[in-house]
């Protein structure tokens, strides 16, 4: 059937939720809980294999699916007829969702398809994730530069109208979010290709705003959806996700407010009211499980704190899908301060912006000034979880308040970001593969030969999927090949210098 700008609107709708599809029901619970929420340190899985870094490659063969066979021929049939036509401003929104979601896919594999992507060839190659990155780079600048050039004569310019879910085809709340996602990717690979991560970060804070406050935030609405919803009440009611000991630290600690909104305490249901004593005492407490604990301990998961109110069953087609905040922006300005960069303000300055922020995008922007400042300014630092039979240390030892030591200042960044970060799970894993940071504790037992934590190492991509192994199999093998000629789930991506 061909297209024209009638369908754009319907084909962009469908491209935005397929591109979203990891944090869905249900496969948030295949894919995310089971990876990404889990591998970050903001929960533990109640999958107890998964918990312990078993992989499960077939249900990451469906969020590979979504992306190349679902979203993006849509998205790319939107460029490829508005090219044709001339009508660049499409074009040009339908390339920034692009950007965005093959800059998460090429993140979780490394190598993927990015020229060849929506050819319709046989044969699909994959692109080397440095040369992606460049490409997207680009892509961006590309995008960016021709919606300010029609915003300027056009201020009303709407593109998509109720086809774009998130912004409703606002181009100036687009171009908010290009920029962030501009300066992500150069903050990225900072520690790879420190100049050119240099360059790309000041030319996004000369190109004009970012998120800047939580009207910006990117969120997903899903209230007119009657299936595949948000996936977190979904885990909520499956009892597959719970609070991780990383959490309990820092947010005890820290007496941090987010705590009621991010989860819920330890309610007593059948199953933990026949608990011993010990785990027992956990209900009405907010309290963390350890990951990769030992079988005995599964048996007393449901001692453990379940996601927030906003997250609990029934609010699947309520609570939106977050798809990128304000907050990350100030963080990524203060690590770019940090690191000597012209980010316009100090690392210190972004760094409390980022905190306020958060604050205000999860208790709502009437909770008192005084109250977020008290929190900056808090001097306290994070505790020993309560998580027998480990009894593990504090996470940490810095406290919110901003370190006259350098060394210091960049774990506080990370870490604060790492909890602004939260539910976007994707971002909170890829950042601490690059850091290596927060200081999250190792899992304590890994059924995975290729990953062992007690050696420091951690999951750092995802292999290739078995439909792609099947279907692509030269090009996969020379993905490989760029990969440095192994497919294992502990080879580093090009970004991540960090020994594993």
């Amino acid at each position: 059937m061909a297209i024209g700008p009638k369908e754009y609107a319907e084909l962009f709708a469908f491209g935005v939720h397929e591109g979203l599809s990891w944090t869905t029901t249900d496969n948030m619970s295949r894919m995310s809980s089971t990876l990404v929420s889990n591998n970050c340190g903001y929960i533990s899985c109640g999958i107890q294999s998964y918990d312990q870094y078993m992989q499960g490659v077939g249900w990451q063969d469906a969020g590979f699916h979504d992306v190349y066979s679902q979203s993006l021929p849509a998205i790319l049939s939107i460029m490829s007829d508005a090219e044709r036509k001339g009508d660049m401003v499409s074009y040009s929104l339908a390339q920034i969702w692009k950007v965005f979601q093959l800059q998460r896919a090429t993140d979780i594999w490394g190598s993927v398809p990015y020229t060849e992507a929506g050819s319709g060839k046989e044969a699909v190659a994959y692109d080397n994730q440095r040369d992606i990155y460049y490409m997207m780079f680009e892509e961006l600048a590309s995008a960016m530069d021709i919606l300010k050039g029609e915003l300027a004569s056009n201020p009303g310019l709407t593109v998509f109208g109720p086809g774009d879910k998130i912004y409703a085809g606002n181009i100036s709340k687009w171009l908010k979010f290009a920029n962030t996602l501009r300066l992500r990717m150069a903050i990225r690979i900072s520690n790879v290709e420190p100049e050119k991560a240099k360059q790309e970060a000041e030319a996004a804070i000369a190109a004009g705003p970012m998120l800047e406050t939580n009207a910006d935030d990117a969120l997903y609405p899903v209230e007119d959806l009657n299936e595949e919803g948000n996936g977190m009440p979904r885990m909520e009611s499956f009892y597959q996700d719970v609070m991780s000991t990383n959490m309990e630290s820092l947010l005890k600690g820290y007496n941090d407010p987010r705590m009621e909104e991010f989860w819920s305490p330890v309610e007593l249901n059948p199953v933990n009211r026949k608990f011993p004593e010990l785990y027992k005492n956990n209900i009405g407490g907010y309290h963390g499980f350890s990951s990769g604990s030992n079988p005995e301990v599964y048996t007393y998961f449901r001692a453990y704190s379940k996601y927030g109110p906003r997250f609990q069953d029934g609010n699947q087609y309520k609570t939106p899908i977050n798809v990128m905040n304000a907050a990350e922006a100030y963080f990524l300005k203060a690590e770019g301060a940090w690191r000597g960069w012209n980010m316009g303000g100090t690392a210190e300055s972004f760094y409390k912006k980022g905190i306020e922020i958060s604050i205000k995008q999860w208790k709502g922007t009437t909770y008192p000034m005084s109250a977020i400042d008290d929190y900056i300014n808090g001097t306290s630092t994070p505790v020993a979880p309560e998580n027998p039979p480990y009894y593990d240390p504090p996470m940490t030892d810095i406290p919110v308040k901003f370190s006259s030591d350098k060394t210091k200042q960049y774990e506080q960044i990370m870490t604060q970001k790492w909890l602004a970060l939260f539910p976007v799970s994707f971002e909170a894993w890829a950042e601490f593969r690059r850091t290596r940071l927060p200081k999250l504790y190792p899992k304590k037992y890994s059924v995975n030969a290729n990953i062992n934590p007690s050696a420091g190492q951690v999951q750092t991509r995802c292999s290739y999927v078995e439909s792609e192994k099947n279907a692509n199999t030269e090009e996969v093998e020379k993905a490989v090949q760029m990969l440095g000629g192994s497919d294992l789930e502990n080879i580093p991506l090009w970004w991540d210098v960090n020994p594993n």
